[in-house]
């Protein structure tokens, strides 16, 4: 259950959570007045902008989430045996 809600929170942060972080770096640029946090908004926002326009991000989206949950679970597979 744990590896398929961490691939699901990858996958939507993927999809949805770019530009909203690229915003988070542009107010606490503001905010604390630190003009090396604006290279984040750059950067998040222009990775998010870009991502969107690509006609196969829910593809790369879902295949993000599902590497990330299979991963998981491979991990905690093998923890157990150990």
């Amino acid at each position: 259950m744990r590896a398929l809600l961490w691939g699901a929170a990858v996958a939507l942060y993927l999809r949805f959570g770019l530009e909203a972080t690229g915003w988070l770096f542009y107010e606490a640029s503001h905010a604390l007045n630190l003009d090396s946090l604006y290279w984040g908004y750059t950067v998040f926002r222009g990775g998010g902008f870009a991502f969107a326009l690509w006609p196969y991000q829910t593809l790369a989206c879902a295949g993000a989430g599902l590497l990330v949950g299979l991963l998981i679970f491979w991990r905690s597979q093998n923890r157990e045996t150990l």
